[in-house]
């Protein structure tokens, strides 16, 4: 039987409102100790922000007080459930590019799943073989470089 998502997601999910400041969700970032909000339009899942999309927007001179999560944030969230296979998450991930996706209990996001989770968890129980395709981006697979 397969495993399901449930047994490795991240179970802290973190909402903030789409007219949220980049300041306040930075904030609820550290505050939370989470690396991404999923951003509210009313009752629904508008989008999600991750850190990275935060330090995307500082570096390019977005006002922190100006700008807010709608502005930056990325969309759709792709969406499971919660009983989905490992493997079926995988198949999700590589068909749709995104590095994170949301586990769903009804109409409810239940938690989290990020690909290099789901592919460190395959990899070491070894019940998936890596493709090329299927790995994680380019840079995490490669050493560091050192900034002169």
């Amino acid at each position: 039987m397969a495993m399901p998502i449930s047994h490795i997601m991240l179970t802290k999910v973190v909402l903030c409102g789409e007219t949220t400041t980049l300041r306040k969700a930075a904030e609820q970032l550290r505050a939370e100790h989470v690396g991404s909000l999923l951003v509210s339009h009313g009752e629904e899942i508008a989008g999600i922000i991750t850190i990275n999309d935060l330090l995307g927007a500082v570096l390019a001179g977005r006002d922190l007080d100006a700008t807010c999560a709608r502005d930056i944030m990325s969309h759709p969230v792709e969406r499971i459930p919660q009983d989905m296979s490992i493997e079926d998450a995988l198949r999700v991930f590589e068909r749709k590019g995104c590095a994170r996706l949301v586990v769903m209990s009804g109409s409810k996001a239940a938690g989290m799943l990020k690909k290099t989770v789901a592919e460190r968890f395959k990899g070491l129980t070894g019940m998936y073989t890596f493709t090329p395709a299927s790995k994680s981006l380019h840079f995490r697979s490669g050493s560091g470089s050192s900034a002169s």
